[in-house]
């Protein structure tokens, strides 16, 4: 930083969210804020649906830009444009963005194959990522040389709670066991019922408390009213003052590889309000809970349930336990002092790179120093006493743009249409508005017009460029929607997206060599993107090159291991070299992994069944493939 008193500005760009709840308070808002509180530094964070960060040229002039779980092709060139003027950018994975529980609501993410490889493509260009836990860490880690694992901390202890009234060593057997949490939770609710029925069997005095989704009440309708008690789900505030009522509080997680790559958070909360935390014996809390000293492991349903009978039995050994969990996070997992070194981790890639040292005058960032007068404040702004942080994100346009994605999500365009038109009044200088709209309108001209429209507004932005070539293509003009996969290509290279489509479309002229060479290009630019690995691997098997196929298949099953269309393609190649045992094995898997087109992997898993004399497993197959083909029609060639 400059030793004149110039400011280092920090922009935290988060996906959308709704609410200041979990991965906001703990990703953004407090590290924003300790950073804010560093001196010489000035932070903004903000969602991709805010105007603020699109209009003022922020997202190309902040010293330091971070991209938290961001999915959007439009950082590519932002990344780029970053590069060329030696502006430090991040990204943070924050959750296993490859295998999300099928309810979850950015779960459609991971089925678009677009979207699915753009979170590994945004953090492989960006010049360092970071991580909530050492796991995604392992997982992820391949994606850059550059990587920092930050936890999530608590901001501040709260009150200790007060010691019971009476003696507290009375063994009656009045306890409360507690959880709160989201929909995402719904399988390890569900999973850990049959424990909970056999300890409260057991111990009459026992209570149960629960907040969050209302549709938790029914996995608990066995219980009494009076042993009973439901809280919906809120704000961070009220989910501590939940939290205060409980005795107990668990952390059920099935060994999913989304749920091994989740924080202790639970954990952390469960702590510092004085709970002691019984927690599943997995990644997210193996390196923070010694059992018997700060908590209690549990692998199995026998052995929660002896972990609950021993806190409802040992009243003063579990607030000691408590007690002891407190104090370590109040020692070590705070927020304000990591801030230093995670600002240290930024100067440091900084200098490895050859970067100028990040900081620059606050005046031509356009922030304004603690000791001048705050220029005025856009709707849904916070900012915090003692920290030079803005958070930015709740606005009316920011709420009508989510809303509408939600909307879009549910499938109800109109709803869609009505908020991003509205949004689109309110803020009509902004490109987002305009690309959202233009891919929910009903006529495919007014779709067209807006999505032009996007693309004059942000002359940068591959994704109108994209869209609009998809549109163009629907309408039979081929040679308009040529131009404008080349300008999506030309705009973003690394995104892959327009070179697949340049493909698809000399494949249909029979060209093939030329299509060969745009499929090619994609993967290389973006090895994440299965698309064009699939489209080559088809196309070598459609000419009797198995081998060719499987070697293509098996590169990027390295880094997507649960993709069923590469695991489906894979078996097929397999089984044109009648290896049937390994076919077998990758059409489960495809089958395991939710395939998109179910009758097409099961047809191949009847011939490896076939293969392998299993008569009896074939017809099955075969009896289910008739069964889906009757719901869903015929499979795809």
């Amino acid at each position: 930083m400059s030793a004149t008193g110039d400011s280092l500005v920090i922009v935290h760009l988060e996906s959308p969210n709704r609410g200041r709840q979990g991965d906001h308070i703990y990703r953004t808002l407090q590290p924003c804020r300790a950073l804010g509180e560093l001196p010489n530094v000035s932070v903004l964070s903000g969602s991709l649906l805010t105007p603020e960060l699109s209009t003022t040229g922020l997202l190309l002039d902040a010293d330091i830009l971070i991209l938290c779980d961001v999915v959007d092709a439009d950082f590519l060139p932002v990344i780029e444009a970053r590069r060329r003027r030696r502006k430090l950018t991040g990204y943070e994975i924050n959750d296993h963005f490859l295998a999300p529980q099928p309810w979850n609501p950015t779960a459609y993410l991971a089925v678009n194959l677009i979207s699915r490889s753009l979170s590994s493509q945004l953090a492989r260009q960006a010049d360092f990522v970071q991580f909530t836990v050492a796991e995604l860490q392992r997982r992820f880690g391949e994606l850059n040389p550059r990587l920092a694992v930050f936890g999530n901390h608590l901001w501040e202890m709260p009150a200790e709670r007060p010691a019971p009234a009476g003696d507290a060593s009375a063994d009656d057997g009045a306890v409360t066991v507690g959880w709160g949490g989201s929909l995402g939770h719904r399988d390890d609710l569900r999973w850990m019922v049959p424990a909970l029925q056999s300890f409260f069997g057991r111990h009459p005095r026992a209570t149960l408390a629960i907040m969050g989704d209302p549709s938790f009440r029914e996995l608990f309708a066995w219980l009494p009213a009076e042993r009973f008690s439901f809280t919906p789900g809120g704000s961070i505030d009220a989910y501590y003052d939940f939290l205060r009522g409980l005795d107990v509080g668990l952390a059920p997680l099935l060994p999913t590889a989304f749920n091994r790559c989740r924080s202790d958070v639970k954990y952390l909360e469960y702590a510092a309000h004085g709970v002691l935390a019984i927690a599943a014996d997995l990644e997210p809390y193996r390196q923070t809970i010694a059992p018997g000293d700060n908590g209690l492991l549990f692998g199995d349903l026998p052995q929660l349930q002896a972990a609950l009978d021993w806190a409802a039995s040992h009243p003063t050994e579990r607030r000691a336990m408590a007690t002891r969990a407190r104090q370590r996070v109040a020692a070590t997992r705070l927020e304000r002092p990591h801030a230093a070194d995670r600002l240290g981790f930024y100067l440091s890639v900084a200098s490895q790179l050859g970067y100028p040292a990040p900081g620059r005058s606050e005046k031509a960032a356009g922030t304004t120093a603690r000791s001048a007068t705050p220029r005025p404040l856009p709707e849904g702004s916070w900012t915090f006493p003692d920290a030079h942080y803005r958070a930015a994100g709740d606005g009316a346009v920011e709420r009508l743009l989510y809303d509408g994605l939600r909307h879009q999500q549910s499938g109800r365009p109109a709803e869609a249409r009505r908020c991003f038109a509205e949004a689109r009044r309110a803020a009509p200088a902004f490109y987002v508005p305009w690309l959202f709209l233009g891919g929910v309108q009903s006529e495919p001209a007014v779709a067209l017009a807006t999505l032009r429209e996007a693309l004059r507004r942000n002359p940068q932005s591959c994704n109108a460029a994209y869209l609009i070539g998809n549109a163009l293509h629907a309408a039979g003009a081929v040679d308009e929607a040529t131009q404008m996969f080349q300008q999506c290509r030309a705009l973003a290279p690394s995104f892959g997206a327009a070179q697949v489509r340049l493909g698809e479309l000399a494949e249909a002229a029979g060209r093939l060599p030329e299509a060969v060479a745009h499929y090619q290009e994609a993967a290389l630019q973006n090895s994440s993107f299965a698309l064009p690995v699939a489209r080559l691997a088809l196309l070598a098997l459609g000419a009797g090159q198995p081998d060719k196929a499987i070697g293509l298949l098996e590169q990027h099953l390295k880094s997507d291991p649960e993709l069923w269309l590469t695991n489906f393609l894979i078996g097929r190649g397999y089984l044109e070299q009648k290896k049937f045992h390994t076919a077998r094995a990758h059409l489960l898997h495809a089958l395991a992994a939710g395939a998109d087109d179910r009758p097409a992997v099961l047809a191949q898993l009847a011939r490896a069944e076939i293969g392998l004399g299993n008569v009896d497993a074939a017809r099955a197959a075969l009896d289910e493939l008739k069964r889906a083909a009757a719901r869903t029609g015929p499979s795809r060639p």
